[in-house]
């Protein structure tokens, strides 16, 4: 049986695409394996930055580890050269001994075998080179910068073409391409001559060939390629270089009188999209909690329902409407599917109703609370008796302090020596009210407590409705453990209950994780009690 490997080729920049770097990398990582008689079943190969402090999350080297993980046969992570693998001192290292933790070597095919052994000159010689990519890193992106705004200093473009222009024979010096350029530049002196509302210039320019090239262009493009300065000249570079040149080489299609001239056109046509709603978390509550059940077995991008209220229209037939009926609903981001608003709380409030605990497991989570409840007491009164040593500590230097503040000889520190007792009354002051904040937390009657706690239970499908958007998840997280589904027939049903109302976990002991759910489960409720007792 053969031993397994995964392979990593890897670029950062298009002109690595372009000068066939990935081919290069793939040669010599197929060369390797063939040397080593090993199998590559995966491979991972595109563009992805490695520069320091961004690998933590790359997706491809967490892809890698959760393969590795799941399959033990896996041995050897196969990178051409240790720059490809990542640039960062710091991190290189630590993927390595994650992946050597999973029982795979990280081996690099131009690399002799001193360079990939587990000696001490090995590790040297990888850390090295991990330092040596990090530091031509910063060097490239300092020249990067510096190169930058050169460019922009001798009115060229280091960037891609902007909206109009393509590449021309000088470079960062683009010409306007003017099959797109030509219907471009009349719709922007239309907007300017305010013979058209950017809206209705938009409109007209996706009828020509540029809307043919760009079928999805939308107002928000537009709106900021339209106010961009390097229609009438202008170059510049926002972010970190933050430089402008209002004198560019490129040939402009507007003037600078007519680009202030569509600035103003759309200051006065402010964005027309809803936004974020002031009401979504209040009357569309299950927004993004509930799935569409059709778009999950689908396995179709982002199946979840959200707030879409629609109405029939202000106009009809280009006539003011008498009536404007407003409809409430949410909307499956996939499939477009509507869903009456009350169907959907009416529904999940009787899945929550339908949740009811049994006497026998309602005992035992009562106990388990208690438990918990006792725990806490326990470290409240622990607490206590800390606070109190401390305070005693505390007085007695005080009394030392104004023995010495007594004392002729010390007269010289007088005022140091007041500080210092001042500053431990503040500190007894302050202990002092932890403890009292502690001793009322457990004052209140623990049974009335439970059975408030769980009559509110009882009631939780009305009652969810009017918890705040925090209390809301808490409950949520309480009762379920999975999605959540909207069927065909919009009903909203759930089969991950969580194993606390469901009667799973009857062991003798608590594991932590199900002692630390206990302690949240008994803050949180003892939220609700609080607000609604």
């Amino acid at each position: 049986m053969s031993v397994l490997a995964i392979a990593l080729c890897r670029v950062s920049t298009p002109e690595q695409i372009e000068n066939n770097s990935l081919n290069r990398q793939k040669e010599a990582v197929e060369r390797c394996a063939k040397e080593k008689d090993l199998e590559i079943v995966r491979w991972w190969s595109g563009s992805v930055s490695s520069k320091t402090g961004t690998n933590l999350k790359r997706k491809d080297l967490n892809e890698m580890l959760a393969v590795c993980a799941k399959n033990k046969r896996i041995k050897y992570l196969i990178v051409d050269e240790y720059d490809r693998f990542m640039r960062s001192g710091d991190e290189g290292p630590y993927f390595e001994v994650r992946f050597k933790s999973l029982g795979v070597k990280v081996w690099f095919a131009s690399e002799d075998d001193t360079f990939n052994s587990d000696t001490a000159l090995g590790k040297f010689l990888r850390s090295s080179s991990a330092f040596r990519a990090e530091g031509s890193n910063e060097e490239r992106i300092h020249k990067s910068i510096a190169g930058g705004q050169k460019s922009i200093q001798e009115g060229r473009l280091p960037s891609h073409p902007k909206t109009g222009y393509k590449k021309g024979l000088e470079r960062g010096v683009h010409v306007p391409d003017w099959t797109i350029a030509r219907p471009y530049q009349k719709a922007l002196k239309m907007i300017a001559s305010h013979n058209k509302t950017p809206s209705e210039a938009l409109k007209w320019l996706k009828t020509t060939e540029f809307g043919k090239r760009h079928p999805r262009y939308k107002m928000d493009k537009f709106r900021k390629h339209a106010c961009d300065v390097y229609n009438y000249g202008a170059v510049e570079l926002k972010g970190k270089l933050n430089v402008r040149n209002e004198n560019g080489l490129h040939e402009p299609l507007i003037t600078k009188a007519e680009h202030e001239a569509i600035l103003r056109a759309f200051d006065k046509n402010a964005k027309k999209q809803q936004g974020y709603r002031p009401d979504k978390d209040t009357r569309y509550p299950m927004t993004n909690k509930i799935t569409c059940l059709t778009c999950d077995i689908a396995e179709r991008h982002n199946p979840r329902f959200s707030s879409a209220p629609i109405s029939n229209g202000s106009k009809n037939h280009g006539k003011p409407r008498k009536k404007v009926s407003h409809y409430e609903k949410y909307r499956c981001r996939t499939c477009n599917r509507y869903i009456e608003r009350t169907d959907v709380h009416d529904s999940f409030s009787e899945l929550l109703d339908n949740i009811i605990l049994p006497d026998p497991e309602l005992k035992k989570l009562k106990r388990k609370l208690l438990t918990t409840f006792n725990s806490k007491h326990h470290e409240a009164k622990r607490e206590i008796a800390r606070l109190e040593a401390i305070n005693a500590d505390k007085q007695q230097a005080i009394a030392n302090q104004v023995v010495a503040l007594a004392d002729p000889q010390n007269s010289f520190v007088a005022e140091e020596i007041r500080n210092v007792i001042e500053k431990h009354k503040m500190e007894i002051a302050d202990n002092q009210e932890k403890i009292e904040i502690l001793g009322e937390q457990h004052e209140s009657d623990l049974a009335e407590f439970l059975d408030f706690a769980f009559s509110f239970l009882n009631d939780k499908g009305r009652r969810y409705f009017e918890l705040s958007v925090a209390q809301r998840n808490w409950c949520t997280q309480m009762l379920f453990t999975g999605k959540i589904y909207v069927t065909e027939n919009r009903k909203v049903y759930t089969q991950n209950i969580s194993p606390i109302f469901s009667g799973g976990g009857n062991k003798k002991d608590l594991s932590e994780t199900e002692k630390s759910f206990l302690v949240d489960f008994y803050n949180q409720v003892q939220t609700y009690f609080q607000q609604y007792a």
